[in-house]
């Protein structure tokens, strides 16, 4: 890979690209007639989040907790960073709960499905100990069952819990269908002890004059019946003991309901579920859990789809400037975003408990052609940098790929971009997009490394955003540090960013436009080779030039087709940080036996 060229007549030259005819005087040729800051041949500028996580994913569901983003949090986080579409992209196996825990028998084992018990201790928490036991047990299941003692001093209640951390969150997923029986053994409660099986539900914004936080279900066995809150953000079912065992019944989706009524309850995941003794003012409690039951109703296809349908339109009203559209991410293979106009979830074999992901090709082109066959877009997620299978498996068939990484590295976003340009040699021609995946739905406007994707679009209709990412005009910029940034390559009037031209002509003239450039910032035009020769690096130029050379206008470079040749947009800071890129324009010869894509091409 060649360094950056200097600024010259000789640098573009060397780059395959020429100069227009005031280069030679000073500066690179403006184009004149510039098109409007907002519009482009008809076209608006869309931003877009398109890989977000919701109520529908595992969420919260790690050690330390948190909930995990409802659409809700999403929609108000893609609010504060002005985005014009979201793409609701939950994993679609967690939609479904395939091959999720049915139960959970509380034997002290990984229970068939990598199921790990961990101690968490809140506030002044004294004598806490745990222990699976077979005797007592529920009569309704065999083997043992938990048992969990605890003390308290303070005057507010302490808490000693066993997290029960399903292996890969086998029972994280949307509870609108859900309720979940426990049988339980209260031993030692009464006004300073109670027994507690705790639902922590999503995360959602300040609302209803509540703060924002993760909104909590706890459901006790002590000596105050009675529903209340315990603060804004916990709801308290409290049944009193029985002799003997009794089972807890939680309707959580009822529960949220009836404390918080001005929310939209079915927008609510399971990260984590607790279990364990409430004690204050020097208390003990102890109880024992056992032949824990999920109950529920969904039909895996059909049934997430309606439900996450019928959010997008009950939130719609709050949100009237966010388009929503329906996709999903598939993940028990390679990682997979979908985008079409009438989504419908992908059919995997049946299973037991626990799947295992498949991560072979094979697998991944066989779901990529299912979706083909339904008219959707297939976005290959946070790819690994392997260019030689990127190359033998013409990056398995996928429409899209991932580029800009969702945490901020930017040695990451630098090798896929050149396993980009290693697909853009070898005329694989994907749209590069940009990498948010978020679940947490917090504060995406502090979050400086955040790239959006946006795209050159007739409307925010699904449609026309469907027929612009797949003809690739497409470019992706941080949402913090180039907000209001823009990319374009525009030839014959009209844009041609992201699409193929085979002509006869040795030289192309092409218009670069970058928009909206911070002070300082340089633009640097990627010159490649499209030789498709098989080979698995990077055959690239690079010319850069100041923010000012845009200043009225598109500048105007020609590109020298010869042996086939594409030409991106990256954009910097002044401290070299990669703030933006934009989708490739390929040049072939006419006669170049090459397959493109019907919405790419440009022949002459």
């Amino acid at each position: 890979m060649k360094k950056d060229s200097k600024v010259s007549r000789r640098g573009l030259l060397g780059a395959g690209l020429s100069a227009g005819a005031t280069a030679a005087l000073g500066g690179p040729k403006v184009a004149t007639a510039a098109p409007s800051a907002a519009r482009a041949g008809g076209y608006d500028a869309v931003s877009m989040a398109m890989h977000i996580h919701s109520c529908f994913s595992e969420g919260g569901s790690n050690v330390s907790g948190g909930g995990g983003a409802s659409m809700m949090a999403q929609l108000e986080a893609a609010r504060s960073a002005g985005v014009d579409v979201v793409w609701w992209t939950d994993h679609d196996w967690r939609m479904q709960a395939y091959g999720y825990y049915d139960g959970i028998a509380f034997d002290g084992t990984a229970e068939d499905g990598g199921l790990q018990w961990i101690v968490q201790n809140e506030g002044t928490v004294t004598g806490a100990t745990y222990a699976f036991v077979s005797e007592p047990r529920s009569p309704d299941e065999p083997g043992r069952a938990l048992r969990v003692t605890a003390g308290g001093t303070g005057p507010g209640w302490s808490g000693s819990y066993l997290f029960g951390k399903g292996g890969n969150a086998f029972y994280s997923t949307n509870i609108s269908d859900t309720t979940i029986t426990v049988d339980v053994l209260a031993e030692a409660v009464g006004t300073d002890a109670a027994l507690v099986v705790q639902v922590e539900t999503s995360y959602r914004p300040a609302t209803g004059g509540r703060p924002a936080g993760v909104y909590t279900l706890d459901y006790r066995v002590g000596s105050e019946p009675g529903r209340r809150l315990d603060g804004p953000l916990v709801g308290v079912v409290e049944v009193a003991p029985e002799d003997g065992w009794q089972t807890l019944t939680l309707r959580m989706i009822d529960d949220v309901r009836a404390f918080w009524p001005d929310l939209v309850a079915e927008d609510s995941g399971l990260a984590r579920l607790r279990f364990g003794v409430h004690a204050r003012n020097g208390a003990v409690g102890s109880g024992v859990f056992d032949h824990l039951v999920f109950h529920r109703t969904r039909d895996q296809l059909e049934w997430p789809v309606r439900t996450q349908r019928d959010l997008m339109r009950r939130l719609a009203p709050a949100y009237p400037e966010i388009t929503q559209v329906l996709g999903a991410e598939l993940s028990m293979i390679r990682h997979l975003n979908v985008f079409m106009e009438d989504f419908e979830l992908y059919t995997y074999p049946p299973t037991g408990k626990a799947p295992v992901r498949d991560n072979s090709v094979a697998e991944a082109k066989k779901a990529i052609r299912w979706y083909h066959d339904r008219g959707a877009l297939v976005q290959y997620n946070h790819p690994p940098t392997k260019p030689h299978e990127l190359v033998r498996t013409r990056a398995l068939g996928a429409d899209l790929m991932e580029v800009a990484n969702a945490q901020g590295d930017l040695v990451i976003t630098r090798n896929r971009m050149g396993l980009f340009d290693v697909a853009a040699r070898n005329a694989i021609f994907l749209t590069a997009t940009s990498q948010i995946d978020d679940h947490e739905g917090r504060n995406w406007a502090e979050k400086p490394h955040l790239f959006l994707t946006s795209v050159w679009a007739r409307s925010t209709g699904t449609r026309d955003l469907l027929a612009s990412l797949a003809a690739g005009r497409a470019w992706c910029h941080q949402q913090a540090r180039w907000p209001g940034g823009r990319l374009d390559l525009r030839a014959g009037g009209r844009s041609v960013m992201g699409q193929v031209l085979r002509t006869r002509a040795r030289r192309v003239r092409v218009n670069v436009r970058a928009e909206a450039l911070p002070p300082g910032s340089t633009v640097r035009m990627i010159l490649g080779a499209c030789d498709r020769t098989g080979a698995t690096v990077p055959l690239i130029k690079t010319v850069t030039m100041p923010a000012a050379a845009f200043a009225n206008g598109p500048v105007r470079i020609n590109v020298a087709r010869r042996q086939g040749r594409y030409v991106r947009v990256e954009v910097h800071d002044a401290d070299g940080v990669l703030l933006g890129y934009g989708n490739p324009f390929w040049v072939l010869n006419r006669r170049a036996r090459v397959a493109v894509p019907r919405a790419r091409r440009l022949d002459d």
